[in-house]
């Protein structure tokens, strides 16, 4: 598969999403789905790290794509913490402010909030010191 989406740790705390090229809109809405259903087998926010080093550039017509998965607002959803390379970071940023431009009077995006970090690592370290607590 070319995402591959599943829980990182035995807790359930963490949804781990690794890409691997070549990937296509139909892999990202699958991978999509599976997340949002981990989400909905538990009562609490739940972390997802996307690990994007082997993911390339996605096809074409990323604005609109990540338009729609920006606006998911699941209850369960916690922080995003990114795993890429520079280049990656740089045409996610850039991303981010094409989108913003487009839809600033619409409203209609809000800028999602998350970490890049280097390694997987880098990533968990980050989660452990700034991680979502359960409910109870």
């Amino acid at each position: 598969m070319a995402i591959n989406v599943q829980w990182d740790n035995p807790e359930q705390t963490t949804v781990m999403v690794v890409f691997h090229r070549p990937w296509t809109w139909r892999d990202f809405d699958s991978a999509v789905e599976r997340m949002l259903s981990l989400f909905n087998t538990v009562n609490y926010r739940v972390d997802v790290i996307f690990d994007i080093r082997d993911g390339g550039f996605p096809p074409p017509d990323a604005i609109t794509h990540f338009k729609e998965v920006s606006e998911i607002d699941h209850p369960n959803g916690g922080l995003l913490v990114f795993v890429a390379p520079k280049v990656l970071v740089q045409f996610i940023n850039g991303l981010i402010r094409i989108m913003n431009f487009t839809f600033a009077g619409s409203g209609t995006f809000k800028t999602p909030k998350f970490i890049f970090t280097k390694s997987p690592e880098e990533a968990h370290s980050y989660l452990l010191t700034h991680h979502t607590v359960k409910a109870s």
